[in-house]
């Protein structure tokens, strides 16, 4: 490691993050920027793999993906996506990939079971968001930790939607109780103003390239830990803070899922913090009838709405959301 060629933004920013971490994450960790969630996962799925090499066992590469999951559209991310559409029509991007139903615990029990000599880690969103927000059930995420470690498999998080607060606590890790060994982050960390991603490294993977002989761990990009990302990413840190607006999230919870559940013409209504899906009929027309009413929202998993609002909306501004959904749907 050599601190000389990091800006101190850089620095900064690295430490503020470590200073809100999940279970297992302190300021001792490591940080590894990129300019954007795909090339965090991207960066996360190589460093794991590199990992197990580092280790001698070369033979742990595969990685478990679930359905519906979406990693970005890097080589890594697109192959790792369990959205069938972004694969379709570009053939083996990353070898050696597995993919699991998303919430089915027995699915990669299974799996483990039958190849763990050979998987290197399992990925997976605290809560799928692009392919149609789906919460976990109750107790996978602590389920799905416990099975990694029963068969050495590296559990890596892609908190780019939920990082930083968008579930009321600072990472979904937190929110459901799990201490993964690689996580990465984007969006978030900036509120999206300024491009900036990365990955957090706990220390067993930092072991062998901190303390071991595996040697430089050679992957990096040009804009990776860029000085004005950085500065923003302290600007947007430090307000998020001062603001509260992670209690804020937290204290909204409860009122964005009744308010969005109210919604008699919904199929179905699933959320976590502040990010929901509201299954539909007709869900494009849906939407272009909710941008004539001044709401922006897009559709998600085929049939849903996927609704994110900044974290600084207050209970009357989801009133007013909540009754143009129900107008647009009704329209």
């Amino acid at each position: 490691m050599t601190w000389a060629l990091a800006t101190i933004a850089a620095l900064l920013v690295a430490f503020a993050a470590l200073s809100r971490p999940p279970p297992g994450y302190n300021i001792t960790s490591a940080v590894f920027f990129t300019t954007a969630g795909s090339d965090a996962v991207e960066s996360a799925v190589k460093l794991a793999r590199r990992y197990w090499t580092a280790v001698g066992r070369p033979e742990k590469q595969v990685v478990v993906a679930r359905e519906k999951a979406y990693h970005g559209v890097s080589g890594y991310g697109t192959s790792l996506s369990g959205i069938a559409l972004n694969r379709e029509g570009f053939g083996e991007l990353a070898p050696d990939v597995e993919h699991v139903p998303y919430g089915d615990v027995d699915a990669l029990a299974r799996l483990l079971g039958e190849r763990a000599d050979g998987v290197a880690a399992f990925i997976g969103e605290p809560v799928i968001g692009a392919g149609g927000v789906f919460p976990p059930p109750e107790g996978y995420w602590p389920a799905v930790e416990r099975l990694c470690r029963a068969h050495d498999v590296l559990l890596v998080l892609d908190e780019v939607i939920t990082g930083f607060g968008r579930l009321g606590e600072w990472f979904g890790a937190q929110y459901y109780g799990v201490e993964p060994d690689l996580f990465t982050f984007a969006k978030g960390i900036t509120s999206g103003y300024v491009p900036l991603g990365g990955v957090v490294v706990g220390q067993r993977v930092q072991e062998p390239f901190w303390h071991g002989d595996a040697g430089m761990f050679r992957h990096g990009y040009t804009y990776s830990g860029h000085a004005t990302a950085c500065a923003v990413a302290l600007a947007n840190l430090e307000i998020l803070e001062r603001e509260g607006l992670v209690q804020h999230v937290k204290e909204l919870e409860p009122v964005f899922a009744k308010k969005l559940r109210s919604l008699e013409r919904a199929v179905e209504v699933r959320s976590a913090g502040l990010v929901a899906g509201v299954q539909v009929e007709e869900v494009e027309r849906v939407i272009v009838r909710l941008r004539e009413l001044g709401v922006l929202t897009r559709a998600v998993g085929g049939n849903s709405l996927q609704i994110c609002p900044p974290f600084v909306i207050t209970e009357g501004e989801i009133d007013l959301l909540v009754e143009r959904i129900a107008a647009a749907i009704a329209a």
